[in-house]
């Protein structure tokens, strides 16, 4: 079934997605903070200066591929959850999701400057407003009452993450929580809600056994 394929892609790509990461930040000198650094300082060149110190990360191509990696499989995956979309709130759906694949390509084409910025804030709102809609866009799912709930506490999540993150930037202070713990925020909750919904999908609901 197509929603099944769908559904794999979306492990694929945020599973994927996470280990790319991982990988990238063991490689990163003189440390990576995931909770003071931001995501895409993974992908700045060997001679880049990262907050006044030059890093070198011999992996950064593998944070592109990540970026690339989740925007193209989280898109198509869409496309093959929804189908043809037969209402307005699908069609919304899945421009959310292309706002998100547009966006991660960019940042991982472009690593820094105005453009970069751009990018993120496609991703990052684009998939945000895709977990709002989705929980009311996918097929089965759309009729489980805790399903939607969930969905739309993380797209709630994610967004607000993203605002104290913009507050952080714009401020230049830390405001509760370092900006690389409230990026990881407004990120991962797209990748834990790819996950959340490819398990109700790929899990078939039990129904009682017909008496031969």
């Amino acid at each position: 079934m197509a929603s099944t394929r769908g559904a794999a892609l979306w492990i694929v790509a945020a599973v994927g997605y996470l280990i790319l990461e991982a990988v990238a930040a063991a490689s990163f000198a003189p440390g990576y903070s995931y909770a003071r650094n931001y995501i895409s300082d993974l992908g700045l060149p060997s001679g880049a200066l990262v907050r006044g110190q030059v890093v070198e990360s011999s992996r950064a191509y593998l944070m592109h591929a990540a970026f690339y990696l989740q925007g193209g499989l989280f898109f198509l995956g869409a496309l093959l959850l929804t189908g043809i979309p037969e209402n307005r709130t699908a069609r919304i759906f899945l421009g959310a999701v292309a706002a998100n694949a547009v966006g991660n390509i960019v940042i991982g084409t472009v690593h820094s400057g105005k453009v970069h910025v751009a990018g993120a804030l496609l991703a990052i709102v684009g998939g945000n407003a895709a977990i709002w809609l989705g929980s009311e866009a996918i097929g089965l799912l759309a009729r489980l009452p805790w399903y939607r709930r969930a969905s739309k506490l993380l797209a709630i999540l994610g967004l607000s993450c993203f605002v104290m993150l913009a507050i952080n930037s714009l401020t230049t202070k830390t405001v509760l929580l370092p900006s690389g713990i409230w990026e990881r925020g407004s990120v991962y909750s797209i990748t834990l809600w790819q996950l959340l919904t490819a398990v109700c999908v790929l899990i078939p609901s039990r129904r009682p056994a017909r008496p031969n």
